[in-house]
């Protein structure tokens, strides 16, 4: 097996001790990669990056829009229905549990709860990692 350091270049990550570290800490990060391994959640978090506030409604018709690669005024009801169905029943719960989110459902408000202000790194590097500039120079 090659030696991934070969290259004189050294791992910037160092292993971590485990029994160091608190399991509540590591809990913690695994619950927040969980939570932004979808991309319609990773969706809902970029979007209230950029706004106060917002509804189930234009959230799903925003998430639609993007995975069907379209406006948001060109997606119909029956378009944006199974996105809508999908959040309201799976994604929101999960990131109202995980305190990133809070999610009114009487008035279909959602905003980022005032826990959730370790996650924008990892966010950001998410952003960036999706949207990365794909193209090789020759």
């Amino acid at each position: 097996m090659a030696d991934q350091n070969s290259g004189g270049a050294r791992n910037q990550f160092p292993f971590i001790d485990r029994q160091r570290s608190s399991s509540s800490d590591e809990s913690r990060i695994d619950e927040l990669l969980l939570i932004l391994s979808h991309h319609r959640r990773r969706d809902v978090l970029y979007y209230l990056s950029e706004h106060e506030l917002a509804s189930i409604e234009s959230l799903a018709t925003k998430i639609t829009a993007h995975e069907l690669d379209c406006s948001s005024s060109d997606v119909t009801p029956d378009d944006r229905k199974p996105v809508l169905i999908d959040l309201y029943h799976n994604h929101l719960p999960k990131l109202t549990n995980s305190g990133l989110i809070e999610y009114d459902r009487r008035s279909g408000a959602i905003k980022w709860s005032l826990e959730s202000s370790h996650i924008h790194s990892l966010l950001e590097q998410c952003y960036e990692t999706e949207h990365a500039d794909l193209d090789v120079s020759e």
